[in-house]
């Protein structure tokens, strides 16, 4: 992506595209699964999102989870972030240009406005 955005200059058109392992992974069917009914308030509903814990060996993860179907004794979640799998595609106009300030250069990174905010 660095390279898409090297030497333009204001008012150039850009744009970047991310294959799904470049932005949000593609998606792991093991982060769909089907839970009991129990373990979720009574008036659970698609589209709805609970976190859970995720135990990796001694670490836990937290995963946003949506529910995805509710049938009988059933409700089917999906962890995977909505755009895993999915190429990315950005469009932007530069509308400025400026030097690095030398904290941006120590940090590899641009700062907004505001400042470092990390």
């Amino acid at each position: 992506m660095e390279e898409a955005l090297a030497g333009k200059e204001e008012g150039d058109d850009v744009q970047v595209q991310l294959a799904p392992e470049d932005a949000f992974g593609e998606r792991d069917d093991a982060l769909v699964r089907d839970e009991p009914r129990g373990r979720f308030p009574e008036k659970v509903e698609v589209g709805m999102y609970f976190e859970a814990e995720l135990k990796h060996g001694e670490h836990a993860q937290p995963v946003v989870f949506k529910v995805v179907d509710v049938s009988g004794d059933s409700v089917t979640v999906d962890g995977n972030h909505p755009l895993a799998g999915r190429a990315l595609d950005f469009r932007a106009t530069v509308v400025s240009v400026r030097p690095a300030t030398k904290e941006e250069i120590d940090h590899g990174h641009v700062h907004g406005g505001g400042g470092h905010h990390h």
